[in-house]
């Protein structure tokens, strides 16, 4: 084997192991994500967590490096960030994507702003009609629908 062929085959596996890494979302905070945090940790341990946004605050607290000087309003960012793609799974709305879709269209769901008792009405009246969701679901759905979809401020 030639040194060339050696080097491409190396090359190559490097881009293979390098491909492995999955991308970090886009979104607000990732850079904060990748500058702040890799300089102690490998992304992708960072990605494989499910955290609270509590524990997130706490770890990010925690972890502030004097010599990365984050603001408060850095740290919320990068907390904000951590929760919406590496917090906890939400029961709720996984519940909601997996049931109510069976029927209904994602938009509809969102376009109601129903305060948390006519939520319960609806769900109920889906249960009715043959939804298959247990007591327990029912208070998941609800509360998820409640404080993401819930009545509008005027």
């Amino acid at each position: 084997m030639s040194k060339y062929s050696f080097l491409l085959a190396a090359v190559g596996a490097g881009l293979i192991f390098a491909g492995d890494v999955a991308p970090l979302p886009e979104g607000k905070g990732k850079k904060l994500m990748e500058s702040a945090c890799s300089s102690c940790h490998e992304l992708d341990t960072i990605a494989a967590k499910r955290l609270s946004k509590q524990r997130w605050q706490v770890l990010v607290l925690g972890m502030a490096d004097p010599r990365a000087s984050l603001s408060k309003s850095d740290e919320t960012e990068l907390v904000e960030y951590l929760t919406k793609y590496f917090g906890e799974p939400d029961r709720g709305r996984e519940l909601v994507e997996e049931i109510c879709s069976l029927c209904h269209e994602w938009e509809r769901v969102k376009q109601q702003h129903l305060s948390k008792d006519q939520w319960a009405g609806v769900i109920k009246g889906m249960i009715f009609e043959g939804a298959p969701v247990t007591e327990e679901e029912f208070g998941q759905i609800v509360n998820y629908l409640a404080r993401n979809y819930g009545k509008t401020k005027e």
